[in-house]
């Protein structure tokens, strides 16, 4: 696994508190060299954390988002021809350990996207959560033509060539319900991973009324701009 041309995308804004745990259980499996994070305007120590563990550092300068810190990873990823690469939350939220399940899947299957499902198992998660993703999921598959069970997770393989023609225009965390309705639209192969979560870190950033309006106006201009 760690021969593979492929690298583990992190986008951090403040994480001090949780990163260097991240590290930690990254480390464990051998992989710490293949992390690349996008500090996305932090105002702590996030940086300084990441230099100290040697891994590769991207900043934006202001914070822009989670879509935007992830869109500068993904230019990364096209420019240093990385063959696929894994979306980890910096706050605990992913457990790292499935990473080997998210590279088995993508060798039996070359999906262009893969991403990890929370909703088989339910128990730790908040029940507003529950049904706010299992509702977005299926506006979500849809849209896009494709089945997609969770498609607010943020834990996912992506093929850097399913990147080509694909225009993304959001920078927050509609950004990631984005690529899943362009990609299927463009007739990427979509598939999941079954994952659980993990709520032992931060609470989730997502804002409930600004972030349930961007996703709103993300599925309207899909459904009146077909590309």
């Amino acid at each position: 696994m760690k021969e593979k041309n492929f690298r583990i995308l992190i986008p951090a804004y403040n994480s001090e508190r949780y990163i260097d745990d991240l590290f930690d259980r990254i480390e464990k499996m051998g992989l710490l060299d293949k992390v690349v994070v996008v500090n996305d305007g932090s105002k702590d120590n996030t940086v300084k954390i990441c230099n100290n563990r040697g891994v590769t550092v991207l900043s934006n300068e202001r914070n822009g988002g989670k879509g935007s810190a992830l869109k500068k990873g993904f230019k990364f990823m096209v420019e240093n021809n990385v063959e696929f690469f894994l979306t980890i939350d910096s706050d605990l939220q992913h457990d790292v350990k499935f990473i080997p399940e998210f590279i088995k899947k993508y060798e039996e299957t070359g999906a262009d996207i893969i991403v990890g499902n929370r909703l088989g198992e339910t128990s730790t998660m908040p029940i507003e959560r529950v049904f706010s993703n299992r509702t977005t999921s299926f506006i979500v598959s849809i849209i896009s033509g494709c089945k997609i069970p969770d498609s607010q997770s943020g834990y996912r393989l992506i093929k850097t060539s399913a990147l080509n023609d694909l225009t993304l225009t959001c920078d927050k965390f509609e950004m990631e319900s984005e690529i899943l309705i362009k990609a299927g639209r463009k007739g990427r192969k979509i598939d999941s991973v079954p994952i659980s979560a993990l709520y032992e870190g931060a609470h989730s950033s997502i804002s409930v009324f600004k972030d349930t309006y961007r996703f709103i106006r993300l599925v309207i201009r899909s459904l009146i701009i077909r590309h």
